[in-house]
This record gives C-alpha cells, sequence and structure tokens, in this order.
C-alpha cells in the first residue's frame, strides 16, 4: 500500500488533542488510580462524571495531578516548573530549556542477527578474552517450571535428567533448608525440549544441619544406577543484618558428603558423613575460609560420557584467607577462588576423602599435578571479592569447558555471572561473557549438556533469579525476560567472532536506562509484546514485529509507563514510531515522576528517523508517555522504540 508522506519540517505541539477517550478502567489499567501512583484529583473526575474524558480535559489534569503525587508521595525531586506543560519549539534556545529534533534510527539489522548481552567486566578482571567466544546472545525462547531453587540437572543413561530442589514448592510439595528440620528435595525432569519439560517424581529427605543453621543441595551425579545426592552447609540462619546491611547466609559451611540412591530417588541411604565430621574436615562456625564448601559436579554429558578418564570431577568455589576480610567474603554466591578435585564414582568411594585427588597446580612443562593430601590442593582460577557459585560443562562440538561462575556481591544485590572457557579442565581460562546484572539477580547458573545443539553454538543456561527482591530496598527486574523465582531455562547463543550481531548505538548502549525499567502499558495486540519497547532496535511491521510494540485497536488512548526500582537521573527521550504506512503518533505528551510534563509533537512516520526531546536533567522514578493525537485512519497505534538517557550530570539541576 502506497503511503503519503507528512511534512518534518516543523513540530506543532500547539494544537488542542482531539477525540481523546478516557476511561477509569483504562486508567487503572495503566496503573495512574492503582499501584502506588495515585492521582487523586483525576481519578475522583473520572469515578464522578461517569463518562469517559475527552483528551484536552485529560491531559492538564494528568500533568497536575502528577504534580501534586511528586509533592505528597515520591522522593524529593528537583521540579522545574512543578507540574507545567512545556511547548517546545524543535531548537529551543539553550541555558536550561526544552529543546525537540530529529535523530536517525541505528541501521536494521541484518535477517539473522544476535544482540549480545552487553559484556564489561571490571578493570581488574584476570581473564584475557576469548578468541573464539566473543559473548552470549540471549534468543528470547525460555521456559520456567516451579517454585523452587536449587536445580542442577544431572543427564543419566535412561535418558532423563535427574535434580535437587529446595526452598519452595514442587508439584505442591514443600522443602526448606533452614534450622532442625531441614529437607532438600529431589526430582526427575522428562523431555527432550526445554520447553516442553515435565517435573515429576518430586520428594524431600530430611537431614540436620547441626551445628549449623541450614542444609542445602549441591553436586549431583547419576552414573551406573546411582544418584549421588551432596549437601552442605551455612550459616547464620536466613536473613543476617550488619551494619544497616542484610545479607543472606553470610557464611559458606563445609561440605557434608553424598547421600545414595539406587532406585532413583525412590529410597535413599543417608551418607556417613555429619556436618560436626564433614567429609574433607573443614569448619565454619565463625566464619572461617572454606574451599570445598558446596562442590558440583562437572557435566560430562549422558552417564558421564566425556570423561578424559572415567573419573567423576568436581568445581567448588572458596577461600584460603579470612583475616580482616568484608563480611561475608565467603559465602554461598560469594569468593575467592575455584578448586577442582575428582574421584573415581562408586558407593565405596564417594564419602571416603582418602580416594580423592586435589587439583594441586602445574609442573614446569605445564601439565597438571593432582595429589591425595587436601593440604596441597590450589586453586584453578581465582578472582578476589569476584568468585562465587561455580558450575562447569564439557561443550563436545566445541572442544571446550565452559565455566560458569556468579559474583553474589553483597548475597542480596544484584549479581553479576561470567563465563570462562578453556581447552583443559585445569585451565588456563578465558573470559567468554561478562554479563553484569544477569537476572537482574539469577544464581545457580548451569549448562545441562543434554541441551547443547549440534553446532554446540546454542544451548541454554539453568538458573533461578530475584529471592530476595525488595531486600534492602532493592527491587529487582526480570531480566532477560523470564527470569523468576524456580527453574528458568533460557536458550542462548555463544557468540563466534564472525556472527553478525547489532551495530552498537546509544540505544543499546550504558546510557540509556529504559531496558533497566518495568515497562507497562495501556494495551498489546495479541500477536505482539511490550519488549520491543526497550529492545534498542528501531524495527516493526511490515518487518519483524518483534522489535515493536502495537495496541489492540487503540489510537489516541495508549500509554507507555517506565517504572525504575531505583531513582534516575534523566535528560533526554528518545520516541520511535512504528514504521509501518498506516499507524503515526501526532502528538504526544511525556510525564516525569517530579511533577513536570513535556508535550511532544508528531514522530516521523517511516521510523528512520526519531523524535529526541532533551531537557534540563531530572530526578524521576517513572515517566509515562501518553499518546494525544494520531493520523486519521490509524489501526493500531504504538512505538517501535522508546530510550530514556542517563544524564551526565552527577545532580540533577
Amino acid at each position: 500500500m502506497g503511503r503519503r508522506r507528512t511534512s518534518k519540517g516543523t513540530l506543532n505541539v500547539t494544537g488542542r488533542p482531539k477525540n481523546r477517550r478516557w476511561t477509569w478502567q483504562r486508567l487503572s489499567r495503566m496503573g495512574l488510580v492503582c499501584g502506588g501512583l495515585w492521582l487523586s484529583g483525576l481519578a475522583g473526575l473520572v469515578r464522578a462524571e461517569q463518562r469517559p474524558l475527552e483528551s484536552a480535559e485529560l491531559l492538564p489534569m494528568v500533568a497536575a495531578a502528577a504534580a501534586d503525587q511528586a509533592q505528597v508521595g515520591s522522593a524529593p525531586a528537583v521540579q522545574p516548573g512543578g507540574g507545567h506543560t512545556e511547548h517546545a519549539t524543535p531548537a529551543g534556545p539553550p541555558g536550561g530549556q526544552v529543546q525537540i529534533g530529529l535523530v536517525p534510527a541505528p541501521p536494521k539489522p541484518a535477517a539473522r542477527v544476535f544482540k549480545p548481552w552487553p559484556s564489561g567486566p571490571p578493570p581488574d578482571c584476570p581473564f584475557p578474552r576469548s578468541e573464539t567466544i566473543v559473548g552470549v546472545a540471549f534468543t528470547g525462547r525460555h521456559a520456567e517450571y516451579t517454585g523452587a531453587d536449587t536445580w542442577y540437572p544431572s543427564w543419566a543413561a535412561d535418558g532423563n535428567l535427574y535434580s535437587p530442589w529446595t526452598d519452595g514448592q514442587v508439584n505442591g510439595l514443600s522443602s526448606s533448608s533452614a534450622g532442625d528440620n531441614a529437607t532438600t528435595g529431589h526430582a526427575t525432569i522428562l523431555g527432550d525440549d526445554p520447553l516442553k519439560l515435565v517435573v515429576t517424581n518430586q520428594g524431600i529427605f530430611k537431614s540436620s544441619p547441626r551445628p549449623y543453621a541450614g542444609r542445602y543441595p549441591c553436586g549431583s551425579l547419576v552414573h551406573e544406577g546411582v544418584w549421588y545426592y551432596g549437601t552442605y552447609c551455612l550459616h547464620p540462619a536466613g536473613r543476617v543484618d550488619r551494619d544497616g546491611i542484610p545479607y543472606n547466609w553470610p557464611w559458606l559451611g563445609p561440605f557434608v558428603g553424598f547421600r545414595w540412591s539406587t532406585d532413583y530417588g525412590r529410597t535413599w541411604t543417608e551418607t556417613p558423613c555429619t556436618p560436626a565430621k564433614p567429609l574433607f574436615g573443614e569448619h565454619a562456625l565463625n566464619g572461617e575460609p572454606v574451599k570445598i564448601g558446596a562442590p558440583h559436579f562437572v557435566d560430562f554429558g549422558r552417564a558421564m560420557e566425556h570423561s578424559p578418564d572415567g573419573k567423576a570431577y568436581l568445581v567448588a568455589h572458596g577461600a584460603s584467607d579470612g583475616q580482616n576480610r568484608r563480611f561475608a567474603y565467603n559465602s554461598w554466591i560469594t569468593g575467592d577462588e575455584i578448586y577442582l578435585l575428582r574421584v573415581k564414582p562408586s558407593i565405596a568411594t564417594m564419602n571416603d576423602a582418602r580416594q580423592y585427588e586435589f587439583f594441586a597446580g602445574h609442573d614446569p612443562g605445564g601439565q597438571p599435578r593432582w595429589s591425595r593430601d587436601f593440604g596441597q590442593i590450589q586453586p584453578i582460577a581465582q578472582w578476589r571479592d569476584h568468585m562465587g557459585c561455580v558450575t562447569m560443562t564439557y561443550n563436545p562440538p566445541l572442544k571446550k569447558y565452559l565455566m560458569c561462575v556468579t559474583d553474589g556481591g553483597t548475597t542480596v544485590s544484584r549479581y553479576h555471572t561470567y563465563i570462562l572457557e578453556s581447552g583443559r579442565l585445569t585451565g588456563p581460562w578465558k573470559l567468554a561473557a561478562y554479563m553484569k546484572d544477569f537476572g537482574e539477580q539469577a544464581y545457580f547458573v548451569n549448562i545441562p549438556s543434554k541441551f547443547i545443539q549440534p553446532d554446540g553454538r546454542t544451548l541454554w543456561l539453568c538458573y533461578a533469579a530475584n529471592f530476595s527482591s525488595g531486600w534492602g530496598g532493592i527491587t529487582f527486574r526480570s531480566r532477560p525476560p523470564g527470569s523468576r523465582y524456580g527453574l528458568c531455562l533460557q536458550e542462548v547463543r555463544l557468540l563466534a567472532p564472525d556472527d553478525p550481531v547489532t551495530p552498537a548505538s546509544p540505544l543499546t548502549g550504558p546510557d540509556n536506562v529504559a531496558p533497566l525499567a518495568t515497562v507497562t502499558v495501556s494495551s498489546t495486540h495479541p500477536n505482539y509484546s511490550i519488549d520491543g519497547l526497550t529492545d534498542g532496535v528501531v524495527v516493526g511491521y511490515p518487518d519483524d514485529i518483534a522489535h515493536e510494540w502495537c495496541t489492540r485497536g487503540e489510537r489516541d488512548t495508549a500509554m507507555v509507563r517506565l517504572t525504575w526500582p531505583e531513582e534516575q537521573i534523566i535528560d533526554r527521550v528518545w520516541l520511535f514510531d512504528r514504521p509501518n504506512a498506516l499507524d503515526q503518533v501526532r502528538a504526544g505528551l511525556l510525564i516525569f515522576s517530579d511533577g513536570s510534563s513535556i508535550a511532544t509533537g508528531p514522530l516521523p512516520d517511516d521510523a528512520k528517523q526519531g523524535l529526541a526531546v532533551q531537557f534540563p536533567p531530572k530526578r524521576v522514578r517513572w515517566l509515562i508517555f501518553a499518546i494525544a493525537e494520531v493520523k486519521p485512519g490509524s489501526p493500531n497505534i504504538g512505538l517501535s522504540e522508546i530510550a530514556v538517557f542517563r544524564a551526565p550530570q552527577a545532580q540533577a539541576r
């Protein structure tokens, strides 16, 4: 269909929006009259009138009510003019005025293109960059199961996965690993498609943690018909507040040992080891450093088919120095070093420390040394205050070992997960990807070998996320979408150097805080998703609709709200229209939590350019874009992208 182009030379923002009709139900859905944003004056009028409101009536009231809310219910904020609507010109005068202009859209991605997770390790990262795996891209395919965490699937000879779990429910059965009655769960995972799995045969087993406060699952292996299930201790219990900061299980205790089952979890035999007399003799009731606290089996594939010597290998995070350290320096999710040990798996050997060999460094020729003396153990990788829970998987097509490490910060903060790769179990290790704020609080990250595709590049991450949302005033976002408390699976691509990736642009840079926000919209067309609003890609119908937001038949009643868990200092908003020939936003209103608002004119109709709104820095927790006028005949208004940029200044004016 042909398309009539409109003039872009002048932005007319003085006309009154027409035919905009708002109802109490629509405002409620947007969170304007509930969910912590109570616009009392507006809400009262809508209810009292018992009629839809025209846009000319509504927009000034939205701005004024937002100003009232900022004064009585929001954090202190600078309010330039407080509650006013700023009508601006394309090139407003400098010195604190609003300026509106045009910005080019980033290039359209190729037909098959990957969007890498931003990989920006801290400056003191000791690992060189990998030359063969240059990043991780999420495909958008994901699945979530159950309401429990601690999933470490082991691929057995019968084709099924067997995994521990705890602290939640699986099919109505509950487990909690804290206190005298601590239990740990087990389950079978059926299916070959990560999107269509069945978690079944759940059960729990009681094991005392004393003298510690908690006893949790760790290494799990099914080999030759025997399921070996490891547990470790934590202390002190649950939430611990110190110096005004909350922590979760701040001290990593010892690895206890393995219970076992010869009938795939129907019955169990408890380990002869105890928390007071653990397998490797370590103790941590007073926060002493532990090296082998929560070990996990290296995943060698189905029935350990890719073990180099038939032995089971385990990796564990820990620390060797506890003097003058930060609180929670060595917890279930924090540490300094990664250790490696191995054993020939059998019921007779798994709980006998004399049968284990420990990595003890390299000889002058670079070959690994192994010792049965625990005192000789050496780390295979170390990064002080930046390590934590660790898992390792062998990737046969790439002939690489992939090690997932999570830096757990304060134990209840946002977590950072990175993937290291090596051609050898003992290293040296190179950095494949550093995923800051993955989850935003992803933990127990592992790569189930069962779901590695033949090219070795496509695989699935398994993890749980966001268990402490709300602690310490931090509310976690589901990032990537699908991240939640439970068994989470995300399909990813290990990027090769020649893989096509989205080009760098301001939309995908660190200053765009829109991807950090929770997005709420007035409606979404059934074939579309809100994820495209903040994905950094300006594309849409008639090309890839995954990168745009489309309403369900709305025109000048559509709204978008971005809400951040923490205050943001911003000074720019970019708006990109849907690129199709039918829909166009002709006018809108940006409403900020500081009480101010800015009226906008038309967005460029083909989305080859966006509308850039620049203003003096504002401190905000949320903003709304209300669409006030559309091109006649627009059937389903929407946006291809909204970007919100962090101000370069440290303080808002």
